[in-house]
């Protein structure tokens, strides 16, 4: 039972770590899947595959070539120089997207709840150190208690009527999708890097990482599977709105609303935490500093950076992280014999 445990943890911080704020809007799903009409539900499936398969098998080559975090693991997938040039872009995009859960978390706060915007990222900031001070144990039990949230939310909107709407017709046949799907993937993974590899070196029992990566995939291919189908019912009101989700939700009472609100922003943050452990992983490969400064300096610099603006810098390096994550999946399929050196 104890293994069991330790493997719904590791699942959960999966899924945290993957689920952010674009995917509990809807855009992320609405772009990549439902845009395509039926044939993103195949996308669906074939992410789900994915995510449970390359999941696996990049916490697996994390605990047998013992590289405690991205920047050791990525030295050995490409070697010295190709694997430094990666770590750098993989620091700059995984930095990027924490300044912009930080101040997603600040607005939400704001708009919600009438909380001043700097007062909200301060906060969240402030309770992110707690977290992270405690390691990655920590960790694991906050996305334990935040991703059943997540999944009780998307049982609420299965069962919502508007799932049940007639579904409009199939958009063109087009094999688009497939590579939106691998795209989709590859992204998610390459950000999800940051704390699965710590978590494949850090477990022993390599039967934790398959069961973590079965229930994992499982959990992110049927929230994504909901909130598909769910918007694909409604294809004509959802797909031009910012935030998709809306639309199902807004018959929703004030409670039920008022647990939207507290997903959106438990996903924001799990998604903050995840990143900002992920990075003082790499840096303590780099730099001999105590863990909880590293913490402190990367919110430091997330929390002026929210009020300079980095959106426009994001905007290149999220595409040039998705082609990042693909090279890095190309080398994690390779036969295990091929990565060693």
């Amino acid at each position: 039972m104890k293994l069991w445990g330790k493997s719904i943890q590791v699942a959960a911080t999966y899924v945290g770590t993957v689920v952010g704020a674009g995917f509990a809007s809807g855009q992320e799903i609405l772009a990549f899947f439902t845009s395509y009409g039926h044939s993103g539900t195949i996308g669906i499936l074939i992410a789900t595959v994915l995510f449970v398969w390359l999941g696996y098998k990049m916490m697996w080559l994390a605990h047998t070539m013992r590289t405690p975090s991205y920047e050791s693991f990525n030295q050995k997938l490409f070697g010295p120089l190709v694997g430094t040039t990666m770590n750098i872009l993989v620091f700059l995009t995984l930095f990027g997207v924490t300044t912009v859960m930080l101040a997603g978390a600040g607005s939400v706060l704001e708009e919600q709840f009438q909380i001043p915007y700097l007062a909200g990222t301060v906060a969240t900031a402030f309770f992110a150190l707690l977290i992270l001070r405690k390691g990655l144990e920590q960790l694991l039990v906050v996305n334990a208690i935040v991703v059943p949230s997540m999944f009780l939310f998307a049982l609420f909107i299965l069962l919502d009527g508007k799932v049940d709407s007639p579904l409009p017709i199939s958009a063109p046949v087009s094999y688009e999708f497939l590579w939106k799907t691998v795209l989709y993937v590859s992204f998610n993974l390459a950000m999800a890097q940051s704390v699965l590899i710590p978590i494949g070196y850090a477990i022993r029992e390599p039967i934790i990482l398959l069961r973590a990566s079965v229930i994992g995939g499982v959990i992110l291919g049927f929230m994504l599977l909901v909130v598909h189908t769910a918007m694909l019912a409604n294809w004509n009101e959802v797909r031009f709105l910012d935030i998709p989700i809306l639309f199902v939700t807004d018959r929703w009472n004030e409670w039920l609303q008022l647990f939207f609100v507290f997903v959106l922003y438990s996903e924001i943050f799990t998604t903050l935490i995840s990143n900002v452990f992920g990075i003082g992983q790499q840096l303590r490969e780099l730099v001999y500093v105590p863990e909880s400064r590293i913490y402190l300096f990367l919110l430091l610099s997330a929390f002026v950076l929210c009020l300079i603006g980095y959106s426009q810098l994001l905007m290149f390096l999220y595409p040039l992280f998705g082609y990042l994550g693909l090279s890095t999946l190309c080398r994690v399929v390779m036969p295990s014999g091929q990565l060693s050196r």
